[in-house]
């Protein structure tokens, strides 16, 4: 066994003719970029889901109780004694359309329960620039795209002729694309005095977000005719999405490291061609058509995990680096995310 191993080596580092050792190195170096790659891409993928995750959960409730018209309010306490719920709070939301200089812009006024404690210290976190907490919040994206002072100048759906302006309190930044550039938020009463025709919900937040379909079942065996949504059912086909695309670029980077692989295999033949004295020599010499078909295996396969090794080594190091300096930016429109 050694003895194959020795003569694999000696094929590899030791080619009397020079374009051969070119071929194994390009050869090396195609499963090496292979693997760095399809580790770097996974790798951002997995961030990626992770992050966006973190701020879908940092906005939207993890269950969504829709209150229909004519229908009696499910109550707070009896949806905060079930098991797993750490509160509830009733939210109103009415679309809106926005004078942002001179231009027209569809907007989501969203009126949140700032006496509750949860959900005050929720929102809270995300606010980047306070005056008071009497007028309305904007969202960062807003500030960016318009220039924004103390007025904030709107008409109401169930107004739609009657132009409103309401103070600018702060600016809150969720990390969100489709929030920051869509959402005002203010307290549900400040909402009730301007707006008469919304939408009102129950939103729910939980201990663990990820039992939001065991807590919704739990919901439903209690209250009967109820409209009930998870955090995961309002993002299904956004998660799917990523995971069919994680899929496919995990295909696409395997069909590189197959394709380099394949370059190793004509390496091989190349360099039979090359040392059929040697092989002429070694069957005399008692080695069998079976051990010269396992050293030039061997010497395929540790091409292969030179490769790998490289790849690995410099793929786990270009992640640390992203990781440090994140110079990777991804399309904030199309991905959600910052």
């Amino acid at each position: 066994m050694k003895r194959h191993i020795r003569l694999a080596l000696r094929y590899i580092f030791k080619g009397k003719i020079k374009h051969i050792s070119f071929i194994s190195i390009v050869s090396v170096l195609g499963i090496a970029v292979g693997v760095l790659a399809l580790i770097v891409v996974i790798s951002v993928m997995n961030g990626f889901d992770k992050d966006l995750m973190e701020r879908l959960l940092r906005f939207n409730y993890h269950i969504l109780i829709e209150v229909q018209e004519n229908k009696d309010l499910p109550d707070l306490k009896e949806l905060k004694s079930i098991d797993g719920v750490s509160y509830a709070t009733v939210f109103l939301q009415s679309q809106v359309l926005a004078d942002l200089d001179n231009y027209i812009v569809p907007l989501l006024l969203r009126g949140i329960d700032f006496s509750n404690k949860n959900e005050y210290e929720n929102f809270n976190r995300y606010i980047i620039s306070k005056k008071n907490i009497n007028g309305f919040f904007i969202g960062d994206g807003l500030t960016k795209r318009f220039f924004l002072k103390d007025d904030l100048k709107f008409y109401s759906l169930d107004e739609i002729g009657f132009l409103k302006t309401e103070k600018i309190s702060g600016v809150f930044k969720i990390g969100l694309y489709d929030v920051d550039n869509n959402y005002i938020i203010t307290d549900i009463e400040n909402f009730k005095k301007i707006i008469k025709d919304y939408n009102k919900f129950i939103g729910i937040r939980l201990n663990n977000p990820f039992s939001a379909d065991i807590v919704k079942k739990k919901i439903l065996d209690k209250f009967n005719n109820l409209f009930v949504i998870t955090w995961i059912e309002s993002n299904k086909i956004l998660f799917s999405a990523l995971k069919l695309e994680k899929i496919v670029m995990f295909i696409i980077l395997s069909l590189i490291i197959l394709v380099a692989s394949f370059n190793i295999f004509a390496t091989l033949t190349v360099k039979t061609v090359e040392k059929i004295k040697d092989i002429g020599i070694l069957k005399s010499i008692g080695y069998t058509n079976r051990d010269i078909l396992f050293i030039f295996t061997l010497e395929g396969i540790i091409l292969g995990i030179i490769g790998v090794i490289l790849g690995v080594f410099f793929g786990l190091f270009l992640c640390f680096i992203l990781k440090k300096y994140p110079f990777i930016k991804l399309p904030e429109e199309i991905y959600y995310i910052e």
